[in-house]
């Protein structure tokens, strides 16, 4: 209870109002009021049953009990399992996990119709929980009534890396694969059933979320090829594209599912995957790390079905959801995925991408790639940096394999997507976001999928640039992560507002705000330019960065299995 008094900045009045309760279709939740934002906060509601036991490796179930009184919502839902314990886990980890937040203004019932953001965590698949501080919906909820345009934010736990993407020869074509995304469909199914009765609008959805949370986005536009079945209605995607994520096979999958058989001794059984579900959580749970997977661990697999066929072969095709798009990249995403090891010679760039980078780029590719991306510092990422190398970063080409490597998961993944996008929907919107992040002295502030470093109140560092991840500090409002600066604030409360109008009517355009076009309306594609005052303010640009780099890339992304 201290944390949730920690994290939503509770000032306690003398007298406390009374708490606020919902009747959904099971039955009635009591919830947390809080004064201080007039907000009324229903935390940890499930919205399918327990997934362990003979759920376990099944698609979601759903709930089939109903109760007299009340049940609380006043606390965050258990994360579902990953290796993160000591950040994950801060309210709980294991298999009755997925459950649902809603917060709202208060002052709504049933009639009032306010759409729906609907956050989808990142965490590379592999880790994450709506638990984190910096996923906190309290300040954007505030914001949207500050502008008059109130709206409810809701937010969910899904299952991540082998619990909710196991693939195998046993799992194929048993309807049970790529559970983390029917885990987020099955949410946005309760979403439409109980909405209403919080005061929300079932036909006003926005399915939104960040890094492998934006490739659920892009991967939900996709399922059945493009079938929304009425459960969203727009999308906002932070840097992910359906492409970015890999999509491999049983040939990969199935070595990793006989080794987990084996190691909970269920080898000799007839049906091993039936035998994986009497297998107690703890006992299945060391052997299940997507750090001993190798490679990228677990992520979603072309199955026939939910995902009937490649990303970039769906997207081309225009088999995907037809709806207002808002979507954009940072400008260094590279950085947090560059290297580790030093990249110092053309050589080690060479051999990096033709077997570091995890998509098998022959060597003629490569070597068109290295003139795309010359060794020029002045042209690397971190962006406008000059000169300078950042050799202790990664080495004395660190600028240079970062812009590729950003290129190749984000700018150019991004390119294509916006290009096919407003072919099939005018109301698509693209940014780049140009601020680097602030870092509190707690340690608060810009870094990858919510993990942060110390500092004392500064500028993240400069060799990490606009990095990935960056800007939902700037999304979501909390002081405390934006930074104290007034124009760090003030590029934050844009963006809200941007947001906001963008979940409401599909345009995030708006009296006050800097004009957003339309992608479209420019033949080269236009993007909106997210900074501070300071930088010159949020403008206009022809999407044509690295753009012979993003295009060539672009040629290869089904040969990435992508």
């Amino acid at each position: 209870m201290k944390n949730l008094i920690f994290y939503f900045l509770i000032l306690l009045p003398s007298a406390a109002p009374a708490a606020p309760t919902v009747t959904v279709l099971n039955g009635t939740y009591e919830g947390l009021s809080l004064p201080e934002f007039q907000q009324d906060v229903f935390l940890g509601i499930p919205y399918a049953r327990d997934t362990g036991g003979l759920n376990r490796f099944r698609i979601p179930q759903s709930l089939n009990e109903t109760w007299d009184g009340t049940r609380p919502a006043k606390q965050y839902g258990h994360a579902c399992p990953d290796e993160n314990v000591s950040s994950d886990g801060i309210y709980g980890m294991g298999e009755d996990c997925l459950s649902i937040n809603i917060v709202r203004p208060v002052g709504v019932d049933n009639s009032s119709k306010l759409p729906i953001m609907l956050w989808i965590h990142g965490g590379s698949y592999q880790v994450g929980t709506t638990g984190l501080p910096t996923y906190n919906l309290t300040f954007l909820v505030q914001r949207a009534v500050e502008i008059g345009l109130p709206m409810i934010g809701a937010s969910i736990n899904y299952r991540k890396g082998g619990w909710g993407n196991m693939y195998s020869r046993e799992i194929q074509g048993t309807g049970q694969t790529n559970l983390s995304l029917r885990d987020m469909r099955k949410a946005l199914a309760w979403i439409q059933e109980n909405v209403k009765a919080f005061g929300g609008d079932p036909e006003n959805v926005t399915i939104w979320g960040e890094s492998s949370g934006s490739f659920a986005v892009g991967q939900l536009l996709m399922t059945y090829g493009g079938r929304t079945d009425g459960l969203f209605h727009r999308s906002i995607q932070e840097s992910g594209s359906a492409a970015t994520a890999w999509y491999n096979g049983s040939d990969w999958y199935q070595p990793i599912y006989d080794k987990i058989v084996n190691q909970v001794n269920c080898s000799d059984t007839p049906d091993t995957l039936a035998c994986l579900r009497t297998v107690d959580y703890g006992t299945l749970y060391p052997f299940m790390a997507s750090s001993k997977v190798g490679g990228p661990g677990f992520y979603p697999t072309v199955d026939g079905d939910i995902i009937p066929n490649y990303p970039t072969e769906l997207l081309h095709s225009g088999r995907f959801a037809h709806v207002p798009h808002l979507y954009g990249t940072n400008s260094d995403e590279g950085t947090d995925n560059a290297p580790k090891g030093p990249i110092n010679t053309d050589a080690d760039l060479r051999d990096y991408l033709e077997h570091g980078v995890g998509f098998g780029f022959p060597a003629p590719a490569v070597a068109r790639i290295l003139e795309l991306y010359p060794d020029d510092p002045a042209q690397g990422i971190p962006l406008d940096t000059g000169a300078e190398r950042f050799a202790d970063a990664g080495g004395w080409q660190y600028k240079r394999a970062a812009a590729i490597v950003g290129d190749v998961f984000y700018h150019a993944p991004r390119l294509d997507d916006a290009r096919y996008y407003a072919r099939h929907s005018p109301d698509t919107y693209i940014y780049r976001f140009n601020t680097r992040g602030y870092v509190g002295g707690n340690g608060s502030g810009g870094g990858s999928n919510g993990t942060v470093g110390g500092g004392g109140g500064s500028l993240a560092p400069a060799y990490n640039g606009v990095a990935h991840y960056t800007e939902v500090a700037f999304v979501f409002g909390n002081p405390a992560y934006v930074g104290p600066w007034p124009g760090y604030r003030a590029l934050s409360e844009q963006m809200q507002d941007q947001w906001i109008r963008f979940a409401h009517h599909g345009n995030p355009n708006g009296e006050g705000l800097p004009v957003w076009p339309r992608y479209g309306d420019g033949d080269k594609g236009l993007n909106l330019v997210l900074q501070t005052q300071g930088q010159g303010g949020s403008h206009v640009e022809e999407d044509t960065y690295r753009l012979a780099g993003r295009e060539y890339l672009t040629q290869w992304a089904r040969r990435r299995h992508v």
